[in-house]
């Protein structure tokens, strides 16, 4: 009798090609994570060419914007806790393939305060990848700092973003007011207003955790 296929470890592999570089995955794990890649499995092959993704010569060419790095921490073995490049890769691929349990897990295993980046540049990531209990934090963060926007932090920011933090800052126009403001949400209130972030309970949780 001749041998019959693993439910479970017969795996059909799929190649991917990450800017220069080629992969080769189970296509069960993308199926299941990612629903575009569920999408993308759901249409019938082509009667007359071989399908992508089927071989080196024909792979499924991902987006400029996935980096062959993002793709290799994402599919590599599990992150440790620390590791913040390793977490923030997984949480763009996440968020651009809309898988929902993934960017919780990676969101989980961001947290501001222990993240070993500078304001700016967690600031940054927050309105990157919509990480919106890091806006206020972030935003907060260079509202109280002595020093000025500059425009080395405009150029990572953006004008339009540099220029709401300087309001921020402004909002509390005294400087003796700004570092010593009672209470860490001091500029919780201008920040939702001048970001124009939705002021619900979502925000209101932000800002009791802030003054814990």
């Amino acid at each position: 009798m001749a041998p019959f296929k693993d439910d479970e470890f017969y795996m059909t592999l799929v190649t991917l090609q990450v800017e220069d570089h080629l992969f080769r995955v189970p296509r069960r794990i993308l199926e299941a994570q990612c629903p575009v890649f569920q999408d993308m499995f759901s249409f019938p092959p082509p009667l007359d060419a071989e399908v992508e993704g089927s071989s080196d010569e024909h792979p499924i060419v991902l987006p400029e914007l996935v980096k062959a790095e993002d793709f290799r921490r994402y599919y590599g073995p599990r992150l440790p806790k620390g590791d913040d490049d390793g977490w923030i890769s997984v949480l763009k691929l996440s968020r651009m393939w809309q898988m929902e349990e993934i960017r919780r897990a990676a969101l989980n295993n961001l947290k501001y305060s222990a993240v070993q980046k500078g304001a700016v540049e967690k600031l940054a990531l927050a309105l990157k990848h919509d990480i919106k209990d890091w806006i206020i934090l972030g935003v907060e963060e260079l509202a109280r700092r002595p020093e000025p926007i500059s425009v080395e932090d405009t150029e990572v920011l953006g004008l339009e973003v540099a220029l709401k933090v300087a309001a921020v800052r402004e909002s509390l126009v005294s400087e003796s007011l700004r570092l010593t403001a009672s209470g860490r949400n001091a500029f919780a209130p201008a920040i939702i207003r001048i970001f124009s972030l939705s002021d619900d309970m979502g925000w209101c949780w932000i800002i009791v955790v802030m003054v814990m």
